[in-house]
């Protein structure tokens, strides 16, 4: 006889709850190889069944939750006498194998109660997090009290102020929403904290290749002025110009990013001549950094992303960008917005991406606010040449100034090209 649909999606969810406890066992038993047979608490198999538990549990259950909650508790004081008897044995005090169990109960009873899907993703996700252990301890040795007092009060600001914030429309012609405003402020400040992390993460022995991808990310100025200046502390000029080259690759793609998060009808429009940038910036970088005949370490000083002053710094110049260029299409029409772009993209090239995204939704058109987003990147490009140009050694500043001729003349091709065939 053919067994109900019921039973054989019950049988489904079980394998998943089976599997997950498995994934997690997996990297579990793993660090624990080393062990004596018999030492440890749970392991790859133990895991397996306690996602299992979890599976059957919530299977049992017949709504009120007490099933679920019964077998939580009855795991926790199982795992507790194991737990107390291995700190005994090996004055080792550490929960996050007993936290690990009871997230693997818990996920096999969502891949029974709610989605097997849901509950693998969960798995896979704190599965990595336990294998981070080593990276995320000498990640939490770099970063100082400032770094933390910055980053905890961004979020208090963001968690706790930003929904209290008025989402409506004010100042000339209703362009200063406050709550969109502090959005794209932690948009650009979240992926600048992923550079920064980064770079704190990898060190300066992580080579100027690596640190110059990260440190693009976080700040391509930044990471202009400081591989500038490393170039005179007696490092290869060569080295040092294809890291600016790699931070300036990086920075074409954020900016594509950015753009098609907030306004996803502008990328077909930037897509030909921020590739073509993108292009001439990747082979540069590549035919410099692989010349090189050993890794060149560097140390980058990138400013903290999440720095409240700094937040509110670019918060004010993204206001002042998304008023000027609505002022100055009322004024002056498309031609206005595109000085504003020449202008505040000098400044920050985030802002005006931003502002024009912001914009395009309304009444400025999407091949308008295209047009100025790249115009923004290539005058943001000819400021951090004329940047290096001042603080670097000269052989590394014409290195630089020639990377950035054919980054602006990629983007240029690559704007009239799009232009020709109506793309813009």
């Amino acid at each position: 006889m053919e067994a109900p649909q019921s039973v054989l999606n019950l049988a489904g969810e079980l394998l998943a709850a089976l599997a997950i406890g498995l994934i997690i066992g997996l990297e579990r038993g793993w660090k624990e190889r080393g062990d004596p047979t018999g030492s440890r608490v749970a392991g790859f198999r133990t895991f397996g069944l306690i996602g299992l538990t979890g599976g059957l549990a919530a299977a049992l259950d017949t709504g009120n939750g007490f099933i679920i909650a019964a077998g939580a508790i009855g795991l926790a004081l199982l795992l507790r006498q194991g737990f107390e008897a291995h700190i005994d044995e090996t004055r080792n005090v550490s929960a996050t194998t007993m936290v690990a169990a009871l997230i693997t109960f818990s996920l096999g009873g969502i891949a029974v109660k709610i989605s097997p899907l849901l509950a693998g993703g969960g798995a896979v996700v704190t599965a990595f997090i336990l294998w981070l252990r080593e990276p995320m301890h000498r990640l939490l040795d770099k970063i100082d009290a400032h770094e933390m007092s910055a980053f905890l009060r961004l979020l208090l600001i963001t968690i706790v102020v930003l929904p209290a914030m008025p989402d409506v429309g004010l100042g000339p012609y209703q362009v200063i929403n406050p709550r969109h405003i502090w959005w794209m402020v932690v948009l650009i400040s979240g992926l600048g904290f992923v550079g920064y992390v980064a770079v704190k993460a990898l060190g300066e022995r992580a080579g100027v290749g690596l640190l110059a991808l990260a440190g693009g990310l976080a700040s391509s100025t930044a990471a202009t002025l400081s591989l500038s200046q490393l170039s005179k502390a007696g490092g290869r000029a060569s080295a040092y110009a294809g890291g600016v080259a790699a931070a300036w690759a990086v920075m074409v793609v954020r900016t594509a990013l950015i753009a098609s998060a907030i306004r996803p009808a502008l990328f077909p429009m930037l897509w030909l001549p921020l590739g073509a940038m993108f292009a001439a910036m990747v082979l540069v970088a590549g035919i410099t950094l692989w010349r090189q005949p050993e890794k060149t370490e560097a140390k980058l000083a990138l400013p903290n992303p999440l720095d409240l002053k700094s937040a509110l710094v670019f918060a004010a110049v993204l206001t002042g960008a998304l008023v000027l260029s609505r002022v100055a299409q009322a004024l002056w029409g498309d031609s206005g917005v595109l000085g504003v772009a020449i202008i505040a993209g000098a400044v920050d090239a985030d802002a005006v991406t931003l502002s024009m995204g912001r914009l395009s939704a309304g009444d400025l058109s999407d091949q308008v606010a295209a047009q100025a987003i790249v115009i923004a990147v290539v005058v943001n490009t000819l400021f951090k040449v004329a940047l290096a140009l001042g603080a670097g050694t000269r052989r590394f500043s014409n290195m630089v100034l020639l990377s950035g001729a054919l980054a602006v003349s990629a983007a240029l091709l690559g704007t009239v090209a799009a232009m020709t065939l109506g793309w813009m």
